[in-house]
């Protein structure tokens, strides 16, 4: 875990909103040498911070973790896996149920032979 990465992070997030170290010290009734701390990396935010700074900035926790934005490259990357794994799924529970089709089936011609003996 990088804090100075996480701390440039946290200040281009904030950048974004448009808003200064007080303004945000304010909203989070925090002091701005510790939104200041925050963005230098000397100090991290507690897991609750964290999770409300997450939700203020509408990232996932991961994000803020990791200093970076997850990128809109990999979300389409994931859904293109997804897909795949789903498709792949769904082409598996065609040939089971095929397959014990035929088994059904073959069952049935079985006893049916049987008792027609």
């Amino acid at each position: 875990m990088n804090q100075q990465k996480i701390g440039e992070f946290l200040k281009h997030l904030r950048n974004d909103k448009g808003l200064t170290q007080e303004q945000l010290a304010e909203h989070f009734y925090v002091s701005s040498r510790t939104v200041s701390r925050w963005e230098t990396g000397r100090n991290m935010p507690d897991v609750e911070m964290l999770i409300e700074l997450a939700d203020f900035y509408d990232v996932e926790i991961h994000e803020i973790i990791d200093g970076e934005r997850k990128s809109e490259n990999m979300d389409n990357e994931n859904k293109d896996t997804i897909k795949k794994v789903a498709e792949y799924s769904n082409k598996l529970l065609i040939k089971k149920i095929v397959k014990g089709a035929i088994e059904g089936i073959l069952v049935f011609i079985v006893v049916y032979l049987i008792l027609n003996i």
